[in-house]
C-alpha cells in the first residue's frame, strides 16, 4: 500500500506546480515510509510514497513508467490477479520489468483503452486507487476499486484537479475551497460520517468506489464500471448443500489470494465470527505459525480478548494481545490528523489501537470487515424482516408479545446498562414509517428528534436534512436490496475508512477478504432465507464454518471492535466534552443550543441516557471546527 498525490492544470502551458505536490506527498509519508517518488511532464506533477509488499526492490520505485515514456501511474494498490494478467499481456506481446503487481496497470491501459474506455478497469481484481497519465493524449484517468477499501480525494476547480490518498495531502493545496460543507455536516450529524461524494470542506469530493474519472481537454468524465446487483428474496436454487461448500470454498480461495506478500502477514482477530472465519481459512496456509492481534478493555463488557484468545489456542498461533486503558482524547488527536474531516464512528479508537500492536511485528494484516453486509450480520436485518412481517400482518400472538414487551422496557431507564431500551424504543418509533423510511431512521446514528432538539432554530435551516440512506422509492425493501445498500453506502463511507485510516496511520496494509468480489456477488445471488435464519444472520456462512470453528464462536454474540465510550463519557472524556461544546468558541458557532447539549451531557453523566455515541459526534465535529479555525 501507498499514498499519492497529483495536480493537473487545466491550462496546458503552465508549468506543473510540483512543491505543492511535493508537500502532499511528504504529508503521505505514513502510508509509504519506504521510498518516495515525484514525476513533472508539463503542466502535471504525479507524487508517490510507497510502502513495499510485493517486489522490495528499486524495480518497484513509482511513478512506475512504460518503456516509451508515454504512460506513468502512481498506485495505491494491491491486483491479486496481477500474474494471471500478466501472463495474458504478455502473450499479446507486452514486457515487464518488475514483480510489481502495480506495473500491469500501464501495459494493461494500452491494450484495452481504445476498446473499453474506463472499463479497462473492471479486469481487475484487487483493492485500489491510481492516476495514469497518458502523456500522448494529455489524459488523466483516476480510478478507485469496487467498493472503496482504498481512497481517493480530489478537488476540481476553475485552475485544474488535484487529488490525494487523504484530505491532509489536498490541504497542502493552496486552490482548495476549505469552507465548510453544510449539507455534508448535517449527514455526518445522521450517519457518524459523510457520504461520498461529499466532504466537510465545499472544494472537496471523494471519487466513488467502483468509479472512473478521466480529466482530458478541460473535460471530466465520471464513468462507473461495476455494481453489486441484489439477488431474489426467495429462490429455489441453489440447493442449500451446494451454497455451503460454495461459501467455504470462496472465502478460502479469498484468503489464499490476500496472501500475496514479500513481507510479514498476520489478523486482526476481534473474537468474532468472521475474523476468525479468515484467520481459520489463513492458519493452513501460513508458514511457520500464524499472527494474531487483539486489543482489549478493562471494561469486561467491551473486552475481546477470551473469546479472541480461544480461537487463537484453537488454531495455534502466536498470539498478541493487549488489555489497554487508552489516553482518549491523544487517540482522537492523531486520528483527527489522519482522517483530515470529522469522522464520528467511534470503533476507530480500537481499530487504531490493534493496528497499532499489529505494525510492530507485521506490515500486512487480514480482517474480518465485509461479512455483516454480505452474509447479513447486523441487527438491523432482522428488524427490518420483523417489521415487515407485522406490515403483512402476521400473528395476533406476535403483536401482542411486542406490546408485553414494551411495557416491561418502558419502566427501565433508556441511559447506561439500559442501551436496549433505546434501539427498542428506535424500533418501535420507526414501525410507523414506510419500509424504506424505516431502514433510513435504522441506520441513524442521532435520532432526528434528538438532532432538531440540539440545533438552533437558524442552524437547522443552514444545515437542512442528511440526506436519505438509499433511494427512497415506494414498496417494500427487501433484505438484499438492504444489503446492496449497506456495501454501497456503510461500508464504504464508515467500515472501510476507519480500517483505511487506522490500519495506514502506521503503514500497515489490511486486507479484507470477505470484499472479494467472486465471494460478494455470489453471496448476493443466495436467496434472503439463506443469509437470514429465524434467529441470526450470517445462516449460510455459519454453515459454511462448522467444521472450521467451534461452536461457541459459531453462535456467539455478535461482537465487533467496539470501545466502552458510555462509561468514557463519564469519566475525563465526558469532562473534555463538557468544556469544547459549552465554550465560548463554540456557543459563538451557533449551530448548538448550548442549554440542550448541556442538558445532554448531565443525562449522560447521570446514566439517564445513552447518548454517548450522539455527543461523541458534537465532540468530533466541534474539533474539526477548532482545527480548521487555526488552519485559516
Amino acid at each position: 500500500m501507498c499514498g499519492i498525490a497529483g495536480k493537473l492544470w487545466s491550462d496546458a502551458a503552465r508549468p506543473a506546480d510540483s512543491a505543492t505536490v511535493a508537500a502532499m506527498t511528504e504529508a503521505l509519508a505514513h502510508r509509504g515510509p519506504d521510498d518516495r517518488g515525484l514525476f513533472v511532464d508539463g503542466p502535471l506533477a504525479l507524487g508517490h510514497r510507497r510502502l513495499a509488499i510485493v517486489d522490495l526492490s528499486a524495480r518497484g520505485h513509482q511513478p512506475m513508467a512504460s518503456r516509451d515514456g508515454r504512460l506513468h501511474v502512481v498506485a495505491n494498490c494491491e491486483i491479486y490477479n496481477h500474474l494471471e494478467l500478466r501472463r495474458e499481456l504478455e502473450a499479446r506481446g507486452h514486457a515487464f520489468d518488475s514483480r510489481c503487481d502495480v506495473e500491469v496497470l500501464l501495459p494493461l491501459y494500452r491494450e484495452y483503452w481504445e476498446r473499453e474506455g474506463p472499463h479497462f478497469v473492471d479486469r481487475l481484481d484487487g483493492m485500489f486507487a491510481f492516476a495514469l497519465w497518458d502523456a500522448a493524449e494529455r489524459r488523466l484517468v483516476l480510478a478507485r476499486d469496487r467498493v472503496g477499501q482504498k481512497p481517493l480525494v480530489y478537488a476540481h476547480g476553475p485552475h485544474g484537479i488535484a487529488f490525494a490518498s487523504e484530505f491532509g495531502a489536498l490541504a497542502h493545496d493552496c486552490d482548495l475551497d476549505r469552507r465548510p460543507d453544510e449539507q455534508a455536516l448535517a449527514d455526518l450529524l445522521a450517519f457518524r460520517c459523510i457520504p461520498h461524494p461529499r466532504s466537510a470542506w465545499r472544494g472537496a469530493s471523494k471519487l466513488p468506489p467502483a468509479h472512473v474519472l478521466v480529466v482530458e481537454q478541460g473535460r471530466t468524465q465520471l464513468t462507473r464500471y461495476w455494481r453489486l446487483p441484489p439477488g431474489p428474496e426467495q429462490a429455489t436454487t441453489p440447493r442449500w448443500e451446494e451454497a455451503v461448500e460454495q461459501v467455504d470454498a470462496l472465502l478460502g480461495d479469498a484468503v489464499r489470494k490476500r496472501l500475496m506478500s514479500d513481507v510479514p502477514l498476520g489478523v486482526l482477530l476481534s473474537g468474532g465470527l468472521d475474523s476468525a472465519a479468515v484467520a481459520a481459512h489463513m492458519a493452513p496456509h501460513t508458514e511457520g505459525r500464524l499472527k494474531t492481534y487483539t486489543i482489549g478493555f478493562a471494561e469486561h463488557a467491551w473486552d475481546e480478548t477470551p473469546r479472541a484468545r480461544g480461537v487463537a489456542c484453537l488454531l495455534g498461533s502466536e498470539h498478541h494481545e493487549q488489555v489497554v486503558a487508552p489516553d482518549a482524547l491523544a487517540v482522537l488527536d492523531v486520528l483527527e490528523e489522519h482522517h483530515g474531516e470529522p469522522f464520528a464512528d467511534s470503533s476507530s479508537i480500537p481499530t487504531f489501537l490493534v493496528s497499532r500492536l499489529a505494525a510492530r511485528d507485521v506490515k500486512v494484516v487480514l480482517t474480518g470487515d465485509g461479512g455483516d453486509e454480505s452474509f447479513a450480520g447486523y441487527d438491523r436485518y432482522r428488524a427490518l424482516r420483523l417489521a415487515a412481517r407485522l406490515d403483512a400482518g402476521w400473528a395476533a400472538p406476535l403483536r401482542s408479545g411486542l406490546e408485553r414487551a414494551n411495557g416491561l422496557l418502558s419502566r427501565l431507564p433508556a441511559g447506561g446498562h439500559h442501551a436496549l431500551v433505546t434501539r427498542w424504543r428506535r424500533f418501535q418509533a420507526a414501525l410507523a414509517a414506510g419500509p424504506r423510511r424505516r431502514n433510513h431512521l435504522w441506520r441513524l446514528a442521532m435520532p432526528p428528534e434528538l438532532q432538531l432538539g440540539l440545533l438552533r432554530p437558524e442552524a437547522r435551516d443552514r444545515l437542512g436534512r442528511p440526506g436519505a440512506y438509499g433511494p427512497q422509492l415506494p414498496g417494500p425493501l427487501g433484505l438484499n436490496e438492504a444489503l446492496v445498500l449497506d456495501v454501497e453506502r456503510y461500508l464504504p463511507d464508515d467500515v472501510l475508512v476507519k480500517v483505511d485510516v487506522a490500519s495506514m496511520a502506521h503503514g500497515l496494509e489490511a486486507r479484507s477478504p470477505f470484499l472479494d468480489r467472486r465471494l460478494m456477488e455470489y453471496a448476493a445471488r443466495l436467496p434472503a432465507g439463506m443469509k437470514l435464519g429465524r434467529r441470526r444472520g450470517k445462516r449460510v456462512l455459519r454453515a459454511a464454518l462448522a467444521r472450521r470453528l467451534p461452536p461457541d464462536v459459531l453462535h456467539g454474540r455478535k461482537r465487533g471492535f467496539g470501545v466502552p465510550l458510555d462509561s468514557w463519557f463519564r469519566g475525563p472524556l465526558g469532562a473534555h466534552a463538557r468544556e469544547v461544546l459549552l465554550s465560548r468558541r463554540c456557543r459563538e458557532r451557533g449551530l448548538f443550543d448550548p442549554a440542550a447539549v448541556e442538558a445532554l451531557l448531565d443525562a449522560q453523566r447521570d446514566g439517564r441516557v445513552a447518548a454517548h455515541e450522539s455527543l461523541y459526534t458534537l465532540l468530533v465535529l466541534e474539533r474539526w471546527f477548532l482545527k480548521e479555525d487555526k488552519a485559516a
